[in-house]
């Protein structure tokens, strides 16, 4: 085999450039006939080819034969006839190179290949180009059998074996003189040729050899090799399908004039009224969509929707390889020239999918990729829907440089299907996308989409957004999905809310815990309070996560040791408390742990009770008068209305004896006021610029470019200050102005400061400055009570 081999591809080397193909692997079957058939390859590309080989010392009693085919098989053009790519003679070989194709024996008994649906299509191809051989061109094939049938890689078959086709019209004809010298001429031979010659031919009409031929050929693809001509004779059936037997047996009747014609046996395999018996055997699903696929393209709407159904039903019938190569072109070029919009689209992709990836890169990307830019919605909808089953094939190249610019137009388009689509399609092609196309262009368009006026719209960019999070640019990642998140969170569309909730759940880890406390958990905790219960389950769920990633992370920070209590006293103040002043510390961190506000409207009322039970002052008697004019101006600035923010620092009212006083333990506590402009103050927010108002209130939404435009997260607006509540600034100032002038209290078991005397006092003063204390207690109340944070 080697030698042999090595011979032809010297021979091939020898023709130079006459003949460019190289003869690879011999191919084995049926040894009846006079070629060598070997699989090859175009030089200048590789292309696969099939190369017949004629040896000409060694059979050239047949040359006659090897040239005829030659000459007919250049000559003759049918689509049923193998097509003949080049021929080369020398005088030692004669070569045909034509298109590659196997022998029809090779693959006759796969029936996983050939079953009989795929041999009666095979069947009808080859009656139909012996009927165009025999009536329109006149002619005699006179070789009919399984080595001259050969099966192309769309699984098509094709009729060769031209060695003695002969016209009536040809001036030698070739099949009187030699036909006896095709090898096993004689057991193929019709009885009246066998009995009386090749001779008897000229007598009759010429389709009658072929007539029978053709039954001989159904024999054998049914039940295989026909060795006797009483074998076609038998009354038995065998594999030969029931509707087919009875033409079967006109095909191979022994007299010559009641023999039928191949073209009686395609008029009856098409016929199937009733009138006909064993009629329309070739009324099959495949045979007519391999008639109609060629004229796909000029079809109608309704005749190209009708092939379609009946295509994808009987789809699986059809070898894979003719679906591969012969279905599937046409399909190509009537989608991108003819036509037939998303239904051939997905018949298309449904066919690539058992295509590998180097011919799916051949056979279809190049056309999906143009479509792309199509102006018909209703093909970019089915290839953004289509999307997932070939994106494999596309290169990240091909994707950032031809798919996704042609994708952005959708993101504005005027059909909401087109804009819902384009979102849903940034999921399957972002792991293709570059860093650039991500962060610029792609977010820049999704801005758009969540302010787009389509609320499912909104809501599937959200939905999105949480998806390719992993996928955003480290730098603006944070930035944009707080953004974004927090602007759903305020949408007035109930399942818009919802996927921003369970967005910022599946993406709690990409958040610091920084920004979970103090940027995220104000937004989410209003949703707590949502009128719609879905919203007030998921954010106790989403609150939940949130602070479970603050509590470990706090977990983990080291000890504030540095922090002084509110009661203890500073080291400015004069002299140095005792150490049962220390007991009072102690015994006050409980309190100080408290909320601010509650400790500093507490300690006012702590420390008089100390006075009246008799505790020392700590403070001198020019501190205390310090205090008075600073507790003034700070009360005179709360009359004014700024009723909001407590005063910058507050100390305790001195007493009318110089010697005794309140027992001031903590240093001026100070207060900042509420910035109405904070984003992320503690202010209500009925909404912002994005055009959604808080907790689904209604609101038009508006249009924003870009996340980009945002340095800082989009908040709640501030509400407005209320008025001053129920007192005049009138009557307030008064008020405070009468707690500026404390009285005299005298206490029996007060405790006096070193070297001051004991005051002296009654029981009707200490009734009258314990009345005074619960009248500044009711002051500080009334300011807490009008401030807006409920305080």
């Amino acid at each position: 085999m080697d030698f042999l081999k090595s011979a032809i591809t010297s021979i091939a080397a020898k023709a130079g450039s006459a003949f460019p193909y190289t003869p690879g692997d011999k191919v084995e079957f049926r040894n009846d006939t006079i070629w060598n058939i070997y699989h090859g390859t175009r030089r200048s590309d590789n292309t696969p080819c099939t190369i017949f080989e004629f040896d000409i010392n060694a059979q050239r009693s047949r040359l006659t034969l090897a040239r005829n085919a030659t000459k007919k098989l250049r000559t003759l053009r049918f689509p049923g006839v193998i097509k003949v790519l080049d021929t080369y003679e020398s005088d030692s070989v004669i070569y045909i190179a034509t298109e590659h194709v196997v022998p029809l024996d090779v693959a006759i008994h796969n029936r996983e290949v050939l079953n009989n649906e795929v041999i009666k299509w095979g069947l009808y191809s080859i009656a139909n180009t012996v009927k165009f051989i025999n009536v329109d061109a006149s002619s005699i094939h006179g070789n009919i059998r399984q080595s001259s049938i050969f099966i192309t890689d769309s699984g098509e078959w094709k009729l060769s074996g031209f060695e003695v086709l002969t016209s009536t019209k040809d001036e030698e004809p070739v099949i009187y003189t030699f036909g006896g010298l095709v090898p096993e001429a004689g057991r193929y031979a019709s009885p009246e040729v066998a009995k009386s010659g090749w001779d008897i031919l000229k007598k009759q009409p010429h389709h009658l050899l072929d007539s029978w031929l053709f039954g001989v050929l159904i024999y054998e693809c049914f039940n295989g090799k026909v060795t006797t001509s009483d074998q076609l004779q038998s009354s038995m059936r065998k594999q030969i399908p029931p509707e087919l037997f009875g033409p079967f047996k006109k095909l191979v009747q022994q007299v010559p004039r009641q023999r039928a014609s191949v073209k009686q046996f395609i008029d009856v395999g098409r016929d199937d009224s009733k009138a006909t018996p064993g009629g329309g055997f070739f009324r099959t699903d495949m045979i007519a969509l391999s008639e109609s696929i060629d004229n796909l393209s000029v079809q109608s709407d309704y005749e190209r929707e009708v092939f379609l159904k009946e295509l994808q039903r009987v789809r699986d019938k059809f070898p894979p390889s003719y679906l591969r190569l012969k279905v599937l072109p046409e399909l190509v070029k009537c989608f991108e020239f003819g036509g037939g919009g998303p239904k051939i689209l997905a018949v298309m992709l449904d066919i690539s999918q058992h295509m590998s990836p180097e011919e799916c890169q051949i056979a279809v990307v190049p056309t999906i990729i143009k479509m792309f830019s199509s102006t018909d919605r209703a093909i970019r909808i089915a290839l953004l829907e289509s999307l997932p089953k070939f994106i494999e094939s596309l290169s990240s190249k091909v994707v950032n440089e031809k798919v996704f610019p042609d994708m952005l137009t959708g993101f504005t388009d005027i059909a909401p299907a087109v804009r819902e689509q384009t979102v849903k399609a940034v999921l399957v092609v972002i792991s293709k996308l570059n860093d650039r196309n991500i962060n610029n262009d792609l977010l820049r368009h999704l801005a758009k989409t969540q302010n787009d006026e389509q609320p499912g719209i909104r809501t599937n960019t959200t939905i999105c957004l949480g998806k390719i999070a992993n996928n955003l640019g480290p730098h603006t990642r944070s930035r944009v999905l707080i953004t974004a998140f927090t602007r759903s969170l305020r949408d007035p569309f109930v399942h818009a809310r919802n996927a921003a909730l369970m967005a910022l759940a599946a993406t709690v880890d990409l958040f610091s815990a920084e920004d979970c406390c103090n940027k995220l958990l104000p937004e989410v905790c209003p949703s707590l309070l949502d009128r719609e219960k879905l919203i007030r389950t998921q954010a106790h769920k989403t609150v939940e996560i949130y602070l479970a990633k603050v509590n470990t992370h706090a977990a983990t920070m080291p000890d504030a040791g540095s922090a002084q209590p509110l009661n203890s006293a500073p080291a400015s103040l004069s002299g140095t408390p005792k150490p049962q002043d220390n007991a009072a510390h102690n015994s006050g961190e409980a309190s100080w742990a408290g909320w601010a506000i509650n400790g500093f409207t507490k300690r006012l009322g702590v420390d008089d009770e100390a006075q009246y039970h008799g505790v020392p002052s700590l403070t001198t008697s020019s501190e205390r008068e310090s205090t008075d004019s600073s507790i003034s101006s700070a009360t005179a600035t709360k009359s004014a209305g700024n009723i909001l923010s407590p005063p910058s620092s507050v100390t305790r009212p001195s007493s009318a004896s110089s010697s005794l006083g309140f027992a001031t333990t903590d240093v001026a506590v100070k207060f900042e006021p509420v910035d109405d402009n904070d984003d992320f103050g503690w202010g209500g927010f009925d909404g912002d610029n994005d055009g959604f108002a808080a907790n689904g209130r209604t609101a038009a939404p508006t249009e924003e470019d870009d996340w980009a435009a945002f340095d800082e997260p989009v908040g709640r607006v501030s509400a407005p200050a209320k008025p001053a509540a129920k007192a005049t600034p009138a009557v307030r100032t008064a008020r405070v102005s009468s707690a500026q002038s404390p009285p005299t209290k005298t206490a029996s078991t007060s405790r006096t400061a070193p070297g001051a005397k004991k005051p002296t006092g009654t029981k009707s003063h200490s009734i009258a400055a314990h009345k005074e204390l619960k009248k500044k207690e009711s002051l500080f109340a009334d300011t807490g009570a009008n401030d807006d944070d409920g305080w």
